[in-house]
């Protein structure tokens, strides 16, 4: 039953989610007061077939970008070289396997506590993978090390817009506002998960381990060089068309520069402007862009190494295929979020949050962090989640609001990492076939550590403001 562990685990989290939509009666956030309806909005038993398929259509765009990574995958693996990529960088790693492990883990946290971009980031988990398995590694480091570090990054957020900038949007806070503590809690973060990664594999060295997902072993002369460069170059574009850099640090350069390609005209003819067709403008691009810069990449790969179209189109197929439980999952873990979001009049979140936060005018500690569990845990989404419950903050002290801001961050990272309602949590378990239950055995002790890190943190925070 193991291969059905998360689809069990969704169930059980939907049947929780049915119950109490029947007992706990709506409510919704407005103006900064929350207004109780008085009645319930129970989830009916032909919603109980209906709303999982309203989530697959609703979030489709989520499955696409893992299937689109899948068959990125399966065209490198028809080119001979990405074996001799993965086998070369193993051979080299192999008498400092620990150190790779850990840069693995600060590049992953890193790059995803930078750019908020997890999507992105999580182009770069089958290499990774990969390589950690060839060194040796067991899964759960291998899955810790790559897919754990995005999460991690996330609770520790700087610089990402899709975290800090989307607070900074709601609060009218600064990108640098309490970046100092930001900074310090991602350090003290990295280093007990790197202790916690470390002593895990030590303890599990020996296990066997299974095939490595989206590899296959193959002998090429080729050079490898080629898709380094086009992966590397993909990667960096999808980086700055995702990045919102006017909204996130007030930077105007890359909306002119798309403006300035765009409207260039030959002869007083739209060049590029008709040649690329509809692009939107850097720092605006979503999921169906990093489809479709995967897909290009794919081609090029392809067309480089001299393969047919129909052997381009056949591996990029299997790829995805083979990341088909994966996007699955992608999908699925939002089937909470697409309860909410279609429940009319408020739901039974909004009057749990004000069981902690009774007015909205007089901050407190414990209600806040309440708050902010609960409702992380109902919409993986941030953006929808603060556009629902920023009013329940709001009326706060304007002093206080930083503070909230950061725990706001902070619990919805923690709770990222462990709920199934995680995004890339249940794609990273379904793609390494790890059980939920081994992984919250494995993780438990870690986040009650960092909740502590947390919590202190954020209370000395509260005194200094």
């Amino acid at each position: 039953m193991k291969k059905y562990d998360l689809l069990k685990v969704l169930g059980i989290t939907f049947a929780i989610v049915f119950l109490l939509s029947w007992i706990i009666p709506a409510g919704a956030y407005s103006e900064g007061k929350f207004v109780a309806t008085g009645t319930t909005t129970p989830i009916g038993l032909y919603d109980i077939f209906r709303i999982p398929a309203i989530t697959i259509a609703t979030f489709i765009q989520y499955g696409l970008v893992f299937l689109a990574i899948g068959g990125f995958y399966g065209v490198l693996n028809k080119t001979g070289v990405y074996s001799k990529l993965v086998d070369g960088l193993a051979k080299k790693w192999n008498k400092n396997k620990n150190k790779f492990m850990i840069l693995t883990i600060i590049i992953f946290a890193l790059l995803t506590s930078i750019t908020g971009l997890a999507n992105v980031v999580f182009i770069l988990v089958p290499l990774f993978v990969a390589i950690l398995l060839k060194l040796g590694f067991n899964k759960i480091t291998a899955f810790s090390s790559t897919v754990g570090a995005i999460l991690i990054g996330q609770i520790g957020c700087t610089f990402g817009f899709n975290v800090w900038g989307y607070l900074k949007y709601t609060f009218d806070l600064d990108m640098t506002t309490l970046l100092l503590a930001r900074i310090v809690l991602l350090v003290m973060t990295l280093v007990l998960f790197i202790m916690l990664v470390k002593k895990n594999d030590k303890e599990t060295k020996n296990k066997k381990e299974e095939n490595i997902p989206l590899y296959e072993q193959t002998e090429s002369k080729k050079k490898t060089m080629p898709i380094i460069v086009i992966s590397i170059i993909s990667i960096i574009l999808l980086m700055v068309g995702l990045y919102n850099w006017y909204y996130g640090l007030e930077i105007d350069f890359f909306a002119t520069l798309n403006e300035t390609i765009m409207t260039y005209e030959f002869n007083g003819y739209p060049l590029f402007g008709n040649l690329f067709g509809t692009v939107s403008e850097f720092g605006y691009w979503g999921n169906y862009d990093i489809v479709t810069i995967l897909v290009i990449a794919s081609l090029i790969i392809g067309w480089i190494y001299n393969l047919k179209l129909d052997d381009i189109l056949k591996e990029f197929k299997d790829g995805s295929k083979e990341m088909l439980k994966p996007a699955l999952y992608s999908m699925l873990a939002s089937v909470i979020f697409a309860i909410f979001i279609n429940m009319e009049n408020g739901n039974f979140v909004a009057t749990i949050m004000s069981k902690f936060i009774e007015n909205s005018e007089n901050f407190t500690f414990t209600g806040t962090i309440g708050s902010a569990l609960i409702s992380s845990f109902a919409y993986n989404d941030f953006y929808t989640l603060l556009t629902t419950f920023s009013s329940a903050f709001t009326g706060f002290e304007k002093t206080i609001i930083p503070v909230v801001a950061f725990i706001l961050q902070t619990m919805y990272g923690i709770v990222m990492l462990i709920a199934p309602t995680s995004i890339y949590l249940l794609a990273g378990l379904s793609y390494l076939q790890i059980p939920y239950k081994e992984w919250v055995k494995y993780i438990w002790k870690f986040l009650l550590t960092i909740f502590g890190v947390v919590v202190v943190v954020a209370f000395v925070l509260t005194t200094l403001v």
